[in-house]
């Protein structure tokens, strides 16, 4: 489906109420790694169910599903084993959940004075579909849910020290075999140091690289 155009902030923004009202509701701090089951079952009161989603929706590569008007969310059990993945598909469901469950309700509410309501799931989440806008928002979503900015810092820092990590070619060469090595050598470093163990080597990487901790080396300014 079409959704509306979210900024980066909005997203972030949407994270933390989220988290926010958790913990307050939880009178529990903010901490590694981000019990994204809790949030879901006793949080928001949606069902979680793991299936054979291949079988049951007769689509290949699915990861995940939102059913809203039954209160599901849906994994696949391919990937209950892998716990990174399974953690990163659970948070990308919140996301739809969180982020576009209103627009839907209400398209759904218009649609129903025609006829009855669907019973198919509102997003199914493929690998094959991760750059439609709607995946995309809830991949963003999914990133900031399970290492929150805060986080992430404070478990860079501890270990990293207070300047980003400058690797020479970054931005061109992250499949380089050094860049790589290295890149993960720092993510490890987080998710030991911060307890995210819950998240994926990759994931991490990319979170380090989108809040600008490992990074291109910035050109030093010419003094006139």
């Amino acid at each position: 489906m079409k959704v509306r155009f979210l900024r980066t902030d909005e997203i972030e923004n949407a994270v933390a109420e989220l988290l926010r009202n958790f913990c307050h509701k939880r009178n529990v701090a903010l901490s590694a790694p981000v019990p994204v089951e809790d949030i879901l079952e006793k949080h928001l009161q949606v069902k979680l169910e793991i299936k054979d989603l291949e079988k049951m929706l007769g689509i290949p590569d699915v990861l995940g599903a939102a059913w809203f008007a039954q209160g599901i969310v849906r994994i696949d059990e391919r990937i209950v084993d892998q716990e990174g993945r399974y953690c990163f598909t659970l948070s990308h469901e919140l996301g739809h959940w969180v982020l576009h469950r209103p627009q839907v309700e209400a398209e759904r509410v218009t649609r129903t004075l025609f006829g009855p309501a669907s019973e198919a799931p509102a997003f199914i989440c493929r690998t094959s579909e991760k750059r439609a806008p709607a995946e995309w928002q809830a991949d963003q979503f999914a990133a900031r849910l399970l290492m929150p900015a805060r986080l992430v810092r404070e478990a860079f820092t501890a270990t990293c020290g207070n300047s980003a990590i400058e690797i020479d070619g970054f931005a061109k060469r992250r499949t380089d075999a050094d860049v790589l090595t290295r890149w993960r050598e720092v993510a490890t470093t987080v998710i030991d140091t911060g307890k995210f163990t819950n998240v994926s080597n990759e994931a991490m990487r990319y979170r380090l690289s989108d809040l600008q901790l490992v990074r291109e080396p910035i050109p030093s300014q010419i003094i006139q």
